[in-house]
């Protein structure tokens, strides 16, 4: 993967930015959660990078397999076909029924009345509530794409040597990117052992970007390992290794992607041995 230096905007000054570019990223879950079959894990429903045309995306749905994109910086909601973008919107001044509308009529027919966006709970914002997306924050929306760019590619990074490991997706409900690596081919979801390797652009966790690697079932937070300098054991609420944006920014760009790496391989190992427990 190709790295992208990050810290051009503090990790402290994304909140705002990150908010409405969750909302947005609704509107590119909307064609698979209203068109595609329903899947027990919600994977119609989430969405990927594309790294070529540098805009998070959809699934492709209909005859032609087109996708919602969003380019962040420009904050443009687009219609991408064969690879192309068809067709695109600026949101800035736009409500998200606005946007919803657009898409469903450059889809097209009859599916444009069965757009809907998930039904999953969000983080109050003004757009939610039928306000307008703000064109400012460029430069924000920008730094964002670079972590996603580097989040989607990082972790791929990390687990392709894991067998169990699922694709490298993001999760509309939280705005996260992750791989999960099951440890047991049997049972449920909630039964069987795994290891969630992922991203977050920030939450009410950490008001800032961070990786994280979370061991499943959670094991007793007394006994956890040590790691890597940088990272962290969080254990409020959920318990996983966490490397955050302030610790990735604070070694030279050169060094940033090399300690995200070291970091996960050490968090996944660490996990792994804490479930083998």
């Amino acid at each position: 993967m190709t790295w992208k230096a990050l810290g051009k905007v503090a990790p402290d000054q994304l909140s705002e930015v990150r908010l409405q570019l969750h909302w947005a990223a609704q509107l590119l879950s909307a064609p698979g959660t209203s068109l595609l079959p329903a899947r027990e894990d919600y994977s119609h429903t989430n969405l990927g990078w594309d790294s070529a045309l540098s805009v998070l995306s959809g699934r492709n749905v209909g005859p032609r397999a087109s996708r919602a994109g969003l380019v962040f910086e420009a904050l443009e909601l687009t219609l991408i076909e064969a690879r192309r973008e068809r067709a695109s919107i600026r949101l800035a001044g736009r409500t998200m029924q606005q946007g919803l509308a657009w898409l469903g009529a450059e889809l097209a027919g009859a599916e444009a009345a069965r757009l809907a966006l998930p039904g999953h709970e969000m983080p109050s914002h003004g757009v939610g509530d039928g306000g307008v997306f703000s064109e400012a924050g460029a430069g924000s929306r920008a730094e964002l794409a670079t972590w996603f760019s580097n989040a989607f590619g990082v972790i791929r990074d990390a687990v392709a040597d894991e067998a169990g490991a699922s694709a490298v997706r993001c999760w509309p409900h939280h705005f996260d990117v992750a791989s999960l690596v099951r440890l047991d081919t049997g049972g449920s979801a909630n039964e069987a052992r795994s290891i969630r390797v992922g991203f977050s652009p920030g939450d009410s966790s950490y008001d800032q970007p961070y990786f994280y690697v979370t061991p499943w079932p959670y094991p007793d937070s007394v006994a956890l390992p040590p790691l890597p300098s940088g990272a962290s054991w969080h254990t409020e609420g959920w318990t996983g290794a966490v490397l955050t944006a302030e610790r990735v920014l604070s070694v030279a760009s050169a060094q940033q992607q090399r300690t995200a790496r070291e970091v996960l391989a050490a968090a996944i190992a660490a996990c792994r041995g804490l479930l083998s427990r």
